[in-house]
C-alpha cells in the first residue's frame, strides 16, 4: 500500500545554514491520524512546510500519495487541505467569499463549490457569519473558516499546524469532531500541536520532534489507548524538559 505521506532521509536546510530537519524519515499511512510534537524551534513547521510543497528539500524527498512534492507540486496541492498556523483567510473578502474564491482557485465548479460552503459554514456553526468580513471574526470564528476551507475541496490529506492553538474548549471540540469524522470517512491527518491531550484523544501514533530528528515514536496499544503518561514521559525525557512543562 502507498503511503499516505513518505518522507525519506529528509533535512532542511534554510540559506542562512539552519539546519531545521536533519535526515529524517517517516511514513504515514493512509486513513491515519499522526501527531507531532516537539519544542517551539524543533523543525515542526518546516516539516509541515515541506509535506504541502512550501519548501523544497534540501536533499532526501518527500512523497504524498507517491507524488513527488518537488515535481509534482500541483497535483500533491490538489490532494491536501491545509490549516496553517498563520491566518490565510483573504482579508478583502467576507467568509462565503473566501470559502467560493478557494474552491474556483482549486477549479470546483461553481454550483457545487455553493453547496459545499454552505455545508461547511453549518457543519462548523457559523452559518450566521457566512457575510461578515473575516477581519471582524473573533479568533476561534477565523480558526473555524480555516478549517472549512481546507475541507471543502475534499481532500485526501488534512494538514493541521498547532490547529487548538489559542481555541476556546467549545470551538476545539468542534475541531476534534470534524477531524475524527474526515478519518472516518478514510482521510488521512497530519497533525502537529503543543497539546499532549490533543495528541493522545485524536492521534493513532505520535511522534516527538528534537532539534530537527525524530527522537520517538510511539503507538496505540491493542486496546485502543496509549501507554500510561508514556507520551508525556518521552517528551520530557527527549526534549529534557521537567515533568511539569508542556510542549509547545
Amino acid at each position: 500500500m502507498t503511503a499516505a505521506v513518505l518522507i525519506d532521509n529528509l533535512t532542511l536546510r534554510y540559506p542562512s545554514g539552519t539546519v531545521a530537519v536533519a535526515d529524517l524519515s517517516l511514513d504515514i499511512r493512509p486513513g491515519e491520524i499522526f501527531g507531532l510534537l516537539g519544542l517551539n524551534g524543533a523543525g515542526k513547521s518546516s516539516l509541515i512546510k515541506a509535506i504541502v510543497t512550501l519548501l523544497r528539500p534540501s536533499t532526501g524527498r518527500v512523497g504524498v500519495f507517491g507524488l513527488d512534492t518537488r515535481k509534482e507540486a500541483a497535483a500533491v496541492k490538489r490532494r491536501i487541505g491545509v490549516v496553517p498556523q498563520e491566518n490565510n483567510l483573504d482579508t478583502y473578502l467576507d467568509v462565503r467569499q473566501n470559502l467560493l474564491f478557494h474552491c474556483r482557485y482549486a477549479g470546483i465548479p461553481a454550483r457545487t463549490a455553493a453547496q459545499r460552503a454552505d455545508r461547511w459554514l453549518s457543519l462548523l456553526e457559523i452559518g450566521d457569519k457566512a457575510g461578515e468580513s473575516v477581519l471582524h471574526l473573533s479568533g476561534g470564528s477565523k480558526r473555524k473558516v480555516m478549517l472549512a476551507k481546507a475541507f471543502i475541496t475534499a481532500p485526501e490529506l488534512l494538514v493541521l499546524d498547532e490547529p487548538s492553538a489559542g481555541l476556546d474548549p467549545e470551538v476545539r471540540s468542534v475541531l476534534w469532531a470534524q477531524v475524527r469524522t474526515f478519518r472516518a470517512a478514510g482521510g488521512t491527518v497530519f497533525l502537529s500541536t503543543h497539546y499532549l491531550e490533543e495528541a493522545e484523544v485524536l492521534c493513532d501514533r505520535i511522534g516527538i520532534l528534537h532539534r530537527g530528528q525524530l527522537a520517538a515514536l510511539i503507538a496505540r496499544e491493542g486496546n485502543g489507548i496509549f501507554p500510561s503518561d508514556r507520551v508525556a514521559a518521552a517528551f520530557h525525557a527527549v526534549t529534557g524538559t521537567s515533568g511539569a512543562g508542556q510542549p509547545s
